[in-house]
């Protein structure tokens, strides 16, 4: 996630060893909350259980006692991450809707089905094989399945169909080879959203993508041309907070319509990276 972007914004050193009513206080400090999102905070760390988190934080406390937020420990900070994941589900007003099948790609530590699953919703969740993820995602209560996304090939980790489809933050779609930084074309993301319609989601479901920034090898940052194609697709565009980057990405009945191929003169002029193949 880039420094400049909403989460990763103001990161300090913290104790995560704290308790969540004392982190939930320091982040009320930090990010003023409303009623709605304290509670829904609140109710979304009272759905972990106490003791397997006491064991946890005693198997890594030396890790945990003084970290800051871009860490690559920071997703043990699970009020700070909970907090940005209540965000984003209040932008869809999952708290307001009845409940759901969510299949969450991506989920890194689990976060955001964790609020989800506290809304109501049913959940899974994909990504990469990792050992720290698995703990985490077990303590959050949220169910993973190892399933990479491979560039142009078809993705289908499971057999069942969900009515939202979400990518918080995605990785898969960037990669450096040979010290570039190489980026997924729009007909890379044209195939993998068709492909997901396809064989995941069902009639009438949605699929949000919360996308990062794109950086070049200079180290500059910009909006992914991937938000104004999937404006011209119809989907909804926003921001976590006031002030914040362009980046929510929602097609709100995605069909294969919403991706079809269309002739070249009919995609906007977008500024592409590089696209990359395994």
């Amino acid at each position: 996630m880039s420094a400049v972007s909403g989460a990763a914004a103001g990161a300090k050193r913290h104790d995560a060893l704290c308790s969540f009513a004392e982190r939930i206080d320091e982040l009320a400090r930090q990010h003023p909350m409303t009623d709605r999102t304290r509670a829904n905070l609140e109710r979304a760390l009272s759905s972990i259980d106490p003791a397997k988190r006491e064991a946890f934080l005693a198997k890594h406390s030396d890790k945990l006692a003084d970290i800051e937020t871009v860490a690559s420990v920071k997703y043990a900070d699970i009020a700070y991450w909970a907090y940005y994941s209540v965000l984003y589900a209040e932008w869809l007003n999952l708290d307001r809707r009845p409940p759901m099948d969510i299949l969450d790609i991506g989920m890194g530590s689990g976060n955001f089905l964790m609020v989800a699953q506290s809304m109501g919703h049913r959940g899974i969740g994909t990504d990469v094989a990792s050992p720290f993820y698995d703990e985490l995602c077990d303590l959050n209560g949220a169910e993973r399945v190892v399933a990479p996304v491979v560039s142009g090939e078809p993705y289908k980790p499971v057999t069942r169909r969900f009515d939202l489809i979400t990518m918080m933050m995605p990785a898969f779609h960037r990669k450096r080879v040979e010290g570039r930084r190489l980026y997924w074309s729009l007909e890379d993301w044209r195939v993998f959203l068709l492909g997901l319609v396809t064989e995941l989601l069902k009639p009438g479901g949605s699929i949000f993508i919360l996308m990062t920034l794109d950086k070049d090898d200079e180290g500059n940052v910009s909006n992914s041309p991937l938000l104004e194609w999937a404006r011209h697709r119809g989907a909804r565009l926003g921001r976590t907070k006031e002030g914040g980057p362009l980046r929510h990405i929602l097609f709100s009945s995605a069909s294969m319509e919403t991706f079809e191929e269309l002739p070249v003169d009919a995609v906007p002029a977008s500024r592409t990276l590089s696209a990359f193949r395994d």
